[in-house]
């Protein structure tokens, strides 16, 4: 045996005899713990928020914070210095077995929705005040509209973004909302409270003339919106589907999408609202689409 090879076999040892107390990484136990904190605050924490929330002092807590936003796993919002996770942790995720489970899982069904629809589809989901598309299929029809995989935008700016955050929890409605000019809160509280009445958007987009966004939440096993569902419809002198041929077929996309993270569809929803009473949307099951126009 060489002495490498001694090496090697006393490290074997001393692992086996307690190896989290031979490897502990203090300052890497605190970035995960960081980390797996701000996984479940979508609006992001203040460091003294994650310094109380941890129990842990500042001192302990606020440089490894700094290096953690400096290296690109941190983004930091100067508005009211929350911090989030970034989008380059969001780009690792995407490579990451659940997520990309859930691409995988998205790329036939959208595909079928394009065929379908003569339109191109897309999955997105947050990360952070970002949008980014996960997944895309273009309409079979020669001139058509879409949106390449990995574009972001601002979250209130797309219908994807209002119909996740629409059925998502007041705190994080609020922080979104608190970002907006006090002149635009109210139109924004009325669009949220749209989204959610009927469980999608239907909305001429504010970016592309010509375009109108059918969007629809994708959740998950907890009825937690995950991600969306969007065709960008471009009608066409002989589209053989139209807008409201349309809309039924991203809300059975998208359902078929959350069925696949777990959703069970609510078996009584509130009357006349198409949520139940967690605020999940039923498609709006009995409604005729409704499309908004921007202004």
């Amino acid at each position: 045996m060489t002495g490498d090879d001694k090496n090697i076999s006393g490290g074997g040892a001393k692992r086996g005899a307690g190896t989290s107390a031979a490897y502990a990484v203090p300052a890497l136990t605190k970035a995960v713990e960081v980390l797996e904190l701000l996984a479940d605050e979508p609006v992001g924490l203040t460091a003294t928020d994650i310094s109380a929330r941890l129990d842990r002092s500042m001192g302990e807590l606020y440089r490894l914070i700094v290096a953690m936003q400096r290296l690109g796993l941190l983004s930091r919002d100067e508005r009211d210095e929350r911090y989030s996770l970034s989008l380059k942790l969001f780009e690792m995720s995407h490579r990451h077995p659940p997520t990309a489970r859930l691409v995988q899982s998205a790329l036939p069904v959208l595909e079928a929705l394009a065929r379908q629809s003569e339109q191109s589809a897309h999955l997105a989901a947050l990360a952070g005040d970002m949008l980014v598309i996960l997944a895309q299929v273009e309409s079979p029809r020669a001139m058509h509209y879409a949106v390449r995989v990995g574009a972001s935008f601002p979250v209130l700016e797309t219908s994807s973004g209002i119909v996740i955050i629409a059925h998502s929890e007041q705190r994080v409605q609020d922080h979104y909302l608190a970002h907006l000019p006090k002149d635009e809160r109210d139109a924004m509280r009325q669009r949220f409270a749209d989204a959610r009445r009927l469980g999608y958007e239907c909305r001429d987009s504010s970016a592309v003339t010509g375009v109108v966004n059918i969007s629809r939440p994708v959740f998950n096993h907890a009825g937690v919106p995950h991600a969306a569902v969007t065709v960008p419809y471009l009608g066409q002198t002989r589209s053989r589907v139209d807008i409201d041929g349309t809309l039924p077929m991203v809300i059975a996309t998208a359902d078929e999408l959350s069925h696949t993270l777990g959703w069970i569809r609510p078996a009584a929803t509130d009357a006349g609202t198409g949520t139940d009473a967690r605020g999940r949307a039923d498609a709006g099951d009995g409604e005729k689409p409704k499309r908004t126009r921007t202004k």
